[in-house]
């Protein structure tokens, strides 16, 4: 088992490059795959104090290397210096009672408690996985039970007898008892450990399909993807959602004049400031080219009502804008349009809307956002040019 762990943990890290902690699990069952080895040297060979102390280092080693890839996997920084001296001090441990009393409580305690010590350390570290869920929960109850396992081993190893000597235990039914339990509880670990690093490998697999390679934001695949939900938010919750589509003005110059490298220069930066405009809760999306759209929720304006978060947004990005360009750059403006979701509406008829609205403020001179109200609000009202500063103030 431990050696299927570590050709899995291994596909894993080669697979997906930004899985460090795979790497790291992948060490962990290693170490654990020795473990039994030593065991059946000591069984079949005259170098027994050898691979008693052997198969008791690579163990500890084992699930402290699984405490720092739980670490790696939860997004901090390894501790794996902390972690050496935990193994360090454990073997010193091991030689400090190796002439002691096989049996007694006060051996079999010491014996155990750098495993219950490590086992604790990969519970902290599972506790800080930002991944809540099922699975988290079973691992946290898994090296919990682990952690009390160790606790309990010395009450077992007195109770049916450890050996006289590490031969005679690797013949005792303690020792069948002892590793059997310790195997299925790392084994049951180490599937939930496979099933959160494949998880999150696939997560971050269709984060990097719906994100734009340039600007770093969603694209239209991932827009396709999460616009449904918030649809679906709004119509339960009886909230608006507003769809702002604006496209760069006179894009092609800056690209004809100053090149394409300045171009996406310029894209990058205008991503950066829709981030920066934007609260958490709204989607900006590249929709391609020059091209962008954010879907924003509403739940304070009536549905008629001009000034909504998405008109006020829109405002601020103009504004934003009159400072955006470097000096010796053309000035950038932007032209766009906001619609509001009509309940049962589907999500190209939503961004078609707003697109046909863009175009209208293209052909009425660029550098405005025109609203869907236009039909009952006189076009001098929604249109944003000269006067955005005068509304907006």
């Amino acid at each position: 088992m431990a050696a299927l762990f570590v050709m899995t943990y291994g596909v894993v890290a080669v697979s997906y490059p930004r899985q460090r902690a795979a790497a790291w699990f992948m060490g962990s069952y290693f170490l654990g795959f020795l473990t039994p080895v030593c065991e059946l040297m000591i069984r079949f060979t005259d170098h027994v104090p050898i691979f008693s102390l052997l198969g008791y280092a690579v163990f500890l080693g084992g699930i402290l290397m699984m405490s720092v890839g739980v670490q790696a996997f939860a997004g901090r920084r390894p501790a794996w210096r902390f972690a050496l001296l935990v193994w360090i001090a454990g073997i010193a441990l091991r030689l400090a009672i190796w002439g002691g009393a096989r049996g007694s409580m006060p051996y079999e305690m010491l014996f155990q408690l750098p495993f219950a010590i490590a086992s604790f350390l990969v519970l902290l570290a599972v506790r800080r996985i930002g991944q809540k869920g099922l699975i988290r929960g079973l691992l946290m109850g898994i090296f919990s039970i682990i952690c009390g396992h160790f606790l309990a081993k010395p009450f077992l190893a007195i109770s049916l007898g450890s050996g006289a000597s590490a031969k005679v235990y690797a013949n005792s039914v303690y020792a069948v008892a002892s590793q059997v339990s310790t195997g299925v509880l790392l084994v049951a670990a180490g599937l939930c450990l496979m099933l959160l690093v494949i998880q999150k490998a696939l997560e971050e697999s269709i984060l990097d399909a719906e994100t734009d390679p340039l600007t770093k934001l969603t694209n239209r695949r991932g827009l396709n993807r999460i616009a449904p939900r918030l649809m679906a938010e709004a119509e339960r919750d009886g909230r608006g959602l507003y769809v702002l589509v604006l496209d760069l003005d006179h894009f092609k110059r800056i690209n004809d004049d100053y090149g394409h490298a300045t171009g996406d220069a310029v894209l990058v930066a205008f991503a950066r400031l829709l981030e920066t405009l934007a609260t958490r809760d709204v989607l900006t999306v590249r929709m391609g080219g020059e091209e962008f759209a954010l879907l924003v929720p509403d739940g304070e304006s009536a549905p008629d009502a001009i000034d909504n978060r998405a008109t006020r947004l829109g405002r601020s990005i103009r504004v934003a804008l009159e400072s955006f360009m470097d000096p010796g750059m053309p000035r950038l403006t932007v032209s766009g349009g906001v619609v509001r979701y009509i309940k049962g509406e589907a999500l190209d008829g939503l961004v078609a809307r707003a697109d046909q609205l863009a175009y209208r403020a293209k052909r009425a001179g660029r550098d405005r956002i025109l609203h869907d109200r236009s039909d009952v609000v006189p076009e001098r009202n929604i249109v944003w040019p000269e006067t955005a500063r005068l509304v907006a103030g």
